[in-house]
């Protein structure tokens, strides 16, 4: 499987994905944590990894890099000038509504996308490609990851299949975590065409997160991440989630 390289901005960067978004919700104090949604392992792994260098003499500095297999993309990105999505975040300590506002801008060839909660306002130019303005990377945007889009959705299919590998190394030693993304096929949800997609340690075990992402706009309809839900409330499109949690 031929695979692109990417230095992580810091040692957790694969579980960015979901977690970038929530750590500016301080009402939700557990989601300091948020970067093990997609594997509780990669947790165990690395705090165990971490505590053997930590303990070893002389300490050294752990590296860690990103290493994302081949994806093939079968759709553009679409989202639109003027567009208005919403989110509703539920946890057991409360919820939290994420806006996302899309403008066009002379400063950016694709998509500009703002965020805005409670609490933060941020903007980010989305390429056509889906990436991020000067990044290669399609799991995330690192400090920059938002809820609505990543640039893996535009893979997303009835057949999809996608490893990422998280790999530490220190003192002559890797550790290696991979993170899977499998598609389960197609489903109809709030009156959407949406692919189910497990992401996991195990491929063939049970999911640590379940991604549902719009056929036809390629963002995010909804996400049950075990200790949370991301569900969408508003969009240029009608919903129905009658009869759904």
């Amino acid at each position: 499987m031929r695979k692109n390289e990417k230095t992580p901005d810091a040692a957790h960067g694969v579980g960015r994905v979901i977690s970038s978004a929530y750590q500016r919700v301080p009402e939700f104090p557990y989601l300091d944590r948020a970067t093990t949604l997609i594997l509780i392992v990669c947790v165990v792994g690395y705090l165990g990894f971490t505590a053997y260098i930590f303990f070893s003499t002389p300490p050294v500095e752990i590296e860690a890099r990103l290493l994302e297999g081949s994806l093939s993309k079968n759709s553009p990105l679409r989202l639109a000038a003027g567009e208005h999505y919403a989110y509703l975040v539920q946890a057991p300590e409360g919820s939290e509504q994420i806006d996302y506002f899309v403008r066009a801008s002379p400063l950016c060839k694709g998509m500009m996308v703002r965020e805005q909660t409670s609490q933060a306002i941020q903007e980010i130019c989305i390429l056509p490609s889906g990436l991020l303005a000067g990044e290669s990377v399609n799991l995330n945007y690192g400090n920059q990851s938002i809820l609505l889009f990543s640039p893996w959705m535009l893979a997303a299919s009835e057949n999809f299949s996608w490893k990422v590998e998280t790999v530490y190394s220190a003192k002559g030693l890797e550790m290696t975590i991979p993170t899977y993304f499998i598609s389960r096929g197609k489903q109809q949800l709030a009156g959407r065409e949406a692919y189910e997609i497990d992401i996991s340690d195990d491929p063939g075990g049970s999911s640590a997160s379940r991604f549902f992402i719009d056929d036809e706009k390629r963002v995010l309809l909804y996400a049950d991440l075990g200790n949370l839900t991301v569900r969408m409330e508003s969009a240029p499109f009608e919903l129905d989630w009658t009869g759904q949690n």
